[in-house]
């Protein structure tokens, strides 16, 4: 005797596996990217004389930025979006593209000045 049918049936009530939105995955890489700057600049200091970094802050919101700039593309550029959310979309991509070479230039000068680069 065999006993198949319970077997078959724990595959039946099984999830079937979905992947992430896009948007979730967009996300998931901000978080990823913060931790890594966190950690980072948390270490800065063990290598350089109890040293911190200062004046990176604008750098610390590229990554949100960059982040809400990637949700907007990809809003953007589905077909299926009305005229009115595809052109919130775009000026909201506009904005963060501003707001991004706005951080970058803030705060790539100080990272350099503290790394050694702008001496």
């Amino acid at each position: 005797m065999t006993d198949r049918q319970p077997e078959d049936r724990s595959r039946e009530t099984r999830a079937s596996y979905t992947p992430a939105s896009p948007v979730k995955r967009i996300l998931a890489w901000v978080g990823i990217v913060y931790m890594v700057c966190l950690v980072l600049l948390n270490l800065y200091p063990f290598f350089h004389q109890g040293r911190y970094l200062t004046g990176v802050a604008p750098l610390f919101a590229c990554p949100g930025i960059a982040g809400l700039l990637a949700i907007a593309l990809y809003t953007l550029r589905r077909p299926d979006e009305t005229y009115a959310k595809r052109a919130s979309m775009a000026v909201l991509a506009l904005v963060c593209a501003v707001g991004l070479a706005v951080s970058l230039a803030l705060g790539v000068p100080p990272l350099l000045a503290g790394l050694g680069g702008g001496q």
